[in-house]
């Protein structure tokens, strides 16, 4: 039986809103699930009503209706919302490691991009060989790798050569699909002109959907090393957190 006294003083009747988080919990005290009949007793509330409740959260994907059975069960909707709460922080927590060991080996920076929080993490080897972070939150996130590179500056006002990786045919792809933009686009160096060369990969959770984007850029990165060596790195690193976060086809992700 669901315990109501959580429910403040003097808050009038139960909303529907209620009713619903009634259904949630109770189901999530049974992992065998639970029937129609048991969630009305458990709840105290006609079939009828326990049934329009259901419908809904059914059709949100927050429960589930086994075929056979006709039992209810939480959905993985309610799974989707904790992770999404606590991806964040274990997504930093698997990345750290492997782009600290990358920057300490390349000397290059690297960053964790995770647009819809607005949040980019960078890591960078400092001049005395240790390796630090540093996070921004609250920032407009572009769509383009070389933008986080760029900082707060004007990336126009750079040559920039960017590397932006989809799946992995673009690894070996990378001459042919290197942008460049900005001071120098056409390829040649303008003397005097600061160079950023960046390419970013996507990171994907255990749904499948893209989460964040690892990247590899610099100052004085040479084409042939992005496009060749620094693209595959990215690839890599953010295949390897992709399979630690659970996608299990990051498996095939590999670049053959």
């Amino acid at each position: 039986m669901i315990d109501h006294a959580h429910r403040e003083i003097g808050s009038g009747a139960p909303t529907s809103i209620d009713k619903a988080f009634d259904v949630c919990e109770a189901l999530s005290l049974e992992p065998g699930g639970m029937s129609l009949s048991d969630l009305s007793r458990a709840l105290k509330l006609p079939r009828p009503s326990v049934h329009r409740l259901l419908t809904v959260l059914k059709r949100r994907g927050y429960v589930r209706q086994d075929g056979e059975t006709q039992r209810y069960s939480l959905g993985l909707k309610t799974l989707d919302l904790s992770f999404r709460m606590l991806g964040r922080s274990e997504l930093r927590m698997h990345a750290y490691p492997v782009l600290r060991d990358y920057a300490a080996q390349s000397g290059y920076d690297l960053f964790l991009a995770v647009p819809p929080a607005g949040e980019v993490t960078m890591v960078r080897r400092e001049a005395t060989g240790d390796v630090a972070l540093s996070a921004d939150y609250g920032r407009e996130m572009p769509s383009h790798c070389v933008l986080y590179a760029a900082g707060n500056g004007n990336p126009a006002s750079s040559a920039v050569s960017c590397l932006r990786l989809s799946d992995a045919r673009d690894v070996t792809r990378g001459a042919e699909l290197l942008r460049r933009v900005g001071t120098g686009a056409g390829g040649d160096q303008v003397a005097d002109t600061p160079r950023i060369g960046c390419t970013c990969a996507p990171v994907f959770d255990y749904s499948g959907h893209e989460v964040a984007r690892i990247g590899v850029c610099g100052q004085e990165v040479d084409d042939r090393a992005l496009a060749g060596v620094h693209n595959r790195g990215a690839w890599e690193l953010a295949r390897h957190v992709s399979m630690r976060l659970g996608y299990l086809s990051a498996v095939a992700m590999g670049v053959r």
